[in-house]
């Protein structure tokens, strides 16, 4: 299981190596893909601190991805973000520093059998993608060039130049000469 967040959005990617060599590089392994999740931060998980953001999809993953992630031997969690391996490390002690969310979601996740490791930024490329795509970014615009247009009236643009509107007493008494009948 892949995670990764970005300011915007998280995401979760699920894949399943079917042949696990522990001498190959994650990278090289021959990964199938079994799931992604992906979404935005709304509310108040948009003033989430980075730590937390980076935690959110791996416990999301977990109470949603149960049914593939409860199994005998286990499953391998790969996170760019380095603090998460010590908080989220499994092991029966609790750690004292840790508050609030973190610590919930930490007890969470001892429901699992596990191991954390960190990988590369750039070896996580899909779930760094996906937490990317998420969120709507403001458009951003510059002006590259500016014309300046001719504000006077020209006849060849304007054929009613010339002609006479009616007047607001001259509308009315159009009107008053065509009352329908009642």
């Amino acid at each position: 299981m892949y995670s990764d967040a970005s300011d915007e959005g998280w995401s979760i990617i699920l894949t399943q190596v079917k042949d696990w060599n522990n001498r190959t590089p994650v990278r090289d392994q021959h990964h199938d893909l079994l799931h992604c999740m992906s979404g935005t931060f709304h509310g108040a998980s948009r003033n989430w601190s980075v730590i937390e953001k980076e935690g959110y999809p791996i416990v999301r993953a977990c109470s949603e991805l149960d049914y593939v992630l409860i199994r005998d031997k286990g499953f391998k969690m790969f996170t760019d973000h380095r603090n998460l391996i010590y908080i989220f490390a499994p092991g029966s002690e609790i750690k004292k520093h840790i508050r609030g969310k973190l610590l919930r979601w930490s007890l969470k996740l001892n429901e699992y059998n596990y191991e954390i490791e960190h990988i590369a930024g750039e070896d996580n490329d899909w779930a760094d993608m996906f937490s990317r795509w998420a969120g709507e970014k403001p458009a951003e615009t510059h002006t590259s060039s500016m014309k300046r247009w001719n504000t006077t009236m020209s006849h060849q643009l304007r054929p009613l130049v010339d002609m006479e509107w009616p007047s607001i007493a001259d509308i009315q008494a159009a009107q008053r000469g065509k009352v329908a009948p009642i």
